[in-house]
């Protein structure tokens, strides 16, 4: 990477295409670039592997890839200095820093070289479901330690955050209390329909195998189902512990609840997997999106979900259950509401669920208010 060159926004994020291991901000942002691709000129500055450390091999290191519609520059662990990042960051050219974790220590890295005057860029942050209660509270006391010292030094003055919903803007306010630039701009989903499937099987989770996605309170409440469920399950074992700890409630399921552990799934097979079921169960801890959830639906799948989502109103639009943790019996009658439907019943929910994931797709409010995050001016005396 040489020469000044002309991009308009610059992002940092910890891991990104070719790999989806890392979860929900990888898909946020690569559906943002296939949205606003065409309006603005992006670099993305990431690490050269996944989550797991699969090295992108056929990728050279230090070199600007074209992605979709986004140039991404991969970086190994040698070209990660101070001093690379932020020859990086002038070289860009950009006006805009679009950080993508408030707590990672590259952000952090980020933020230290703005409050020095290094940078002169404007700085968008979007925290990505970090404040909710249950990631938060996850190491809380090195995280309330470190949201202290951030915002004592100054990190934090004269930001833009970026949340995807009020249900967002809430769990920041909580934790930051009041900020005076904080815009809500919902994350843009891209999956299309797919045909519709049978959704003649039981249950499906798909996810992260993590304490925050709650497949143990699923487990939970299969204990108390007396009709006969089968639940499938699919996702990375990200917590060896945690999963030991599942298997050990599986072994102690009543006979007429059969589990399964699928293994892992590409993201191209994600919805059609979906598509063979009669419900997703997901009791998640909290998401500020909740990128699985739109894809069941845009299968046809109706999801019953926890109540600490943005996903409020699937109850009302017919196509999903939203369910208070602090009430686990309401879990068992919606599981069992879903696995008694009729054939009849499950398609003529699955047309539902199909218009409704359309209906988010393709609301004209999304790209402009994503757009705003960048082009927006800056409130003044921001630099």
């Amino acid at each position: 990477m040489s020469g000044n060159l002309n991009y308009d926004v610059l992002i940092v994020l910890d891991y990104y295409l070719p790999g989806r291991k890392a979860g929900g901000p990888v898909t946020t942002v690569a559906n943002m670039m296939e949205a606003l691709g065409d309006d603005l000129k992006f670099l993305i500055v990431t690490r050269r592997h996944d989550i797991d450390g699969t090295v992108y091999s056929d990728l050279e290191p230090g070199r600007i890839a074209r992605m979709g519609k986004a140039d991404v520059l991969y970086l190994d662990g040698t070209q990660q200095s101070n001093l690379d990042l932020l020859q990086y960051a002038r070289l860009s050219g950009a006006r805009t820093l679009y950080l993508n974790s408030f707590f990672s220590p590259l952000s952090l890295r980020f933020l230290l070289m703005k409050r020095l005057g290094l940078l002169k860029m404007n700085v968008v942050l979007a925290p990505r479901g970090e404040f909710s209660a249950a990631a938060y509270a996850l190491k809380g006391p090195k995280k309330r330690i470190y949201r202290y010292l951030v915002d004592r030094l100054g990190l934090l003055n004269g930001i833009r955050w970026q949340v995807s919903s009020e249900h967002e803007e809430a769990e920041l306010r909580r934790v930051l209390g009041l900020r005076e630039d904080v815009m809500i701009a919902p994350d843009l989903f891209a999956a299309q329909d797919v045909p519709t499937g049978t959704h003649e099987g039981g249950l499906v989770f798909i996810s992260r195998i993590s304490p925050k996605k709650n497949l143990h309170y699923a487990l939970d409440c299969l204990q108390h189902v007396e009709l006969p469920v089968s639940l499938d399950i699919y996702g990375p074992l990200e917590d060896s512990v945690y999963w030991a700890a599942c298997q050990a409630q599986i072994r102690r399921l009543p006979s007429h609840i059969t589990v399964r552990y699928c293994g892992t799934l590409e993201y191209d097979q994600v919805q059609a997997t979906f598509s063979r079921y009669a419900a997703f169960l997901f009791p998640t801890l909290g998401e500020n999106y909740g990128h699985v959830i739109p894809e069941a639906l845009s299968a046809g799948t109706p999801v019953i979900l926890s109540d600490r989502t943005p996903w409020q109103d699937l109850e009302e639009a017919g196509v999903g259950w939203v369910r208070s943790l602090d009430q686990p019996h309401t879990y068992v009658e919606a599981i069992q509401d879903a696995v008694l439907g009729t054939p009849e019943q499950r398609q003529e929910r699955a047309v539902r669920c199909a218009a409704y994931a359309r209906a988010v797709r393709t609301d004209p409010e999304i790209h402009p208010k994503n757009l705003k995050l960048f082009t927006q001016p800056f409130r003044r005396g921001m630099p």
